[in-house]
């Protein structure tokens, strides 16, 4: 029997994603599953383009009064912040689980809804990787977006100016911007990725070699157990795609960078200034389209950049990407294939954060399996 897939509006500022494509939607409703699609002005994918292959569309945020109880609530971000209880299995990225500011309540939502969070960045394999991800496209933006503000403050600008900052149309584009920016200056920076194995990492090195940047790499073996690190204020960019899941030394402090550097740009793409195991303990906000940079002072400029959803700037690429990694694994989902899966785990995940922080003290879970009992 077919399941009800509700696909919402994305409510969070300048999001232009979608977690699903038209073509996936109706990849599912052929497979028999009723796939209704909220209307959306900012996703990148224009109401007809669902329409036009005959899926359903209703009102943004009518998932709240209208979906279903047994309907799968399918989005990008974070819920907003409202006082109602969750009632459906909801899969986004949810960012709660790390002690962000908000998150107890979001949490208690869920269990006074008898609702359920499959939150998409706990979404793994066996090995605990993420089955899908957006990682490269937030490295190639972050990088981009580290070379443009560089480049703007070499010719006496601020890249602040530029805001709102708007997506590009693909990445060619993007790519072309970026070279426009910096190719007048006739010099490079040298740049400093932490974190390159990784997917983010991965995607930064693809746009700094695609302008002609070799950029110098670092992994974990390079920063674990260290920090601060004062090597880093010789480079003129960090670029921070290292996610750090536990509390680690920092990898600058503001001690250390009261000290003579090369160092004015950083791109945090990991992105997490409020949560307790940040590694730049430097700042304490995210950045926005509205206003991408940051001017800290530290014995002089430093400019950091830290928008926490950076492929937003490269909408249809990356939803394209994204949608194509998770659609295997939403039909396993969808056709309760769920034992021993990334969805076992992800909701594993969330029955233990709620237990850590003490939202249902009834909950048990068996010590010998470590599953819910």
């Amino acid at each position: 029997m077919g399941k009800t897939v509700w696909l919402r509006h994305e409510t969070k500022p300048f999001e232009r994603r979608s977690a699903l494509t038209p073509e996936a939607c109706r990849t599912l409703a052929m497979l028999g599953h009723n796939v209704v699609i909220e209307s959306s002005a900012n996703r990148i994918y224009k109401d007809e383009e669902f329409k036009r292959l005959g899926l359903k569309i209703v009102k943004p945020n009518s998932w709240i009064t209208d979906a279903p109880k047994g309907a799968i609530v399918v989005g990008l971000k974070e819920l907003e912040d409202q006082d109602f209880p969750l009632i459906h299995r909801h899969i986004h990225f949810a960012h709660v689980y790390k002690g962000q500011e908000g998150s107890t309540k979001m949490l208690s939502r869920f269990i006074q809804g008898e609702g359920k969070l499959y939150d998409l960045e706990y979404l793994t394999n066996s090995d605990g990787k993420r089955v899908s991800a957006f990682g490269i496209w937030a490295g190639f933006v972050g990088a981009a977006l580290a070379v443009n503000t560089w480049s703007y403050n070499q010719k006496g600008l601020h890249y602040n100016d530029k805001a709102p900052l708007e997506e590009w149309e693909n990445s060619n584009a993007l790519i072309s911007d970026v070279l426009s920016n910096f190719e007048d200056l006739n010099m490079k920076p040298r740049v400093l990725i932490i974190g390159a194995r990784g997917r983010c990492g991965t995607g930064a090195i693809k746009l700094l070699r695609s302008i002609g940047i070799d950029p110098v790499c670092w992994s974990t073996k390079d920063t674990k157990g260290i920090g601060p690190i004062e090597e880093i204020l010789d480079f003129d960019i960090l670029i921070n795609c290292a996610l750090a899941k536990k509390p680690r030394p920092p990898f600058l402090n503001a001690e250390i960078l009261k000290k003579e550097r090369n160092l004015k740009v950083i791109s945090d793409v990991a992105c997490d200034p409020t949560g307790p195991c940040n590694p730049l303990p430097i700042y304490n906000q995210i950045t926005t389209m509205d206003l991408p940079i940051l001017n800290m002072d530290y014995n002089g400029e430093l400019l950091i950049t830290a928008i926490d959803h950076l492929p937003s700037l490269l909408p249809r690429e990356s939803s394209e990407d994204y949608c194509d990694q998770l659609l295997p694994h939403l039909i396993d989902f969808l056709d309760n294939k769920i034992e021993k899966s990334p969805w076992e785990r992800s909701l594993e995940i969330f029955y233990h954060k709620t237990m850590e922080l003490g939202i249902k003290d009834e909950l048990i879970i068996d010590p010998d399996s470590n599953k819910l009992m």
